[in-house]
């Protein structure tokens, strides 16, 4: 079956930077990325920037998404890690928490809602959570002697099954056994069927850790491998 994509852009012309422009005052290069309902209005957004004096970086992605600047909740590569700051104009923190296990972890991120203009800050904690889930996660993979891999047939999740043999290859250097699951939905009450697996390496979408509490057993990144 054929699909058709289309963009939704959110009925808004412009954003009240007046708060944001306060919120980032001392920083002087500025990485800007937003969600495709918003992308609309980057254009107009790093003008008042720059005319606030500013530089403003928007960055090509290099994964999954297709326009400058714009981010998803698997892709954060649209951040430049050459600015002072991100500023991230989007409703809600789901994307911008993506960027904890990313190079750009360090930089303060700031988050604008469009609609009404009030900003917030990513507060270190936020990161410094997320980070230590990870490595968490990470710890206890290396301790599995028998391990599964999940690959998906989902369309748009796919990009990592190149890296099934690699992984695969690494994993049984280090003495563990390793064997692919293929399926279509990754569910948590599935994997359950398979208690002999002592460690998950997911392939799909890397945001499936984010709920790792609903995983019996370790879960971990293709990339987070390699």
């Amino acid at each position: 079956m054929k699909l058709l994509f289309i963009n939704a852009k959110a009925k808004l012309d412009d954003v009240d930077m007046a708060e944001t422009i306060k919120a980032i005052e001392n920083y002087k290069t500025i990485s800007l990325i937003s969600t495709i309902q918003f992308l609309h209005l980057l254009d107009k957004l790093k003008i008042k920037l720059e005319k606030a004096g500013h530089k403003v970086l928007v960055k090509n992605p290099l994964v999954h998404a297709i326009a400058k600047g714009q981010v998803l909740g698997c892709d954060v590569s649209a951040i430049d890690e050459k600015a002072d700051c991100v500023l991230y104009i989007g409703t809600g923190k789901f994307h911008p928490l993506g960027i904890a296990p990313s190079g750009a972890a360090g930089l303060p991120i700031i988050c604008v809602e469009p609609f009404s203009g009030n900003v917030e800050l990513v507060s270190q904690q936020e990161i410094r959570k997320i980070q230590l889930k990870q490595q968490a996660r990470i710890a206890k993979f290396k301790e599995a002697k028998r391990v599964g891999i999940l690959v998906t047939v989902k369309p748009g999740q796919s990009e990592m099954q190149g890296l099934v043999e690699k992984i695969k290859e690494k994993l049984e250097k280090e003495g563990k056994d390793v064997f692919v699951f293929i399926g279509d939905t990754l569910n948590p009450a599935e994997l359950e069927n398979f208690p002999q697996i002592d460690a998950w390496v997911n392939t799909a979408c890397p945001r499936m850790v984010d709920d790792q509490e609903l995983y019996k057993k370790p879960v971990v990144n293709a990339l987070e491998l390699i």
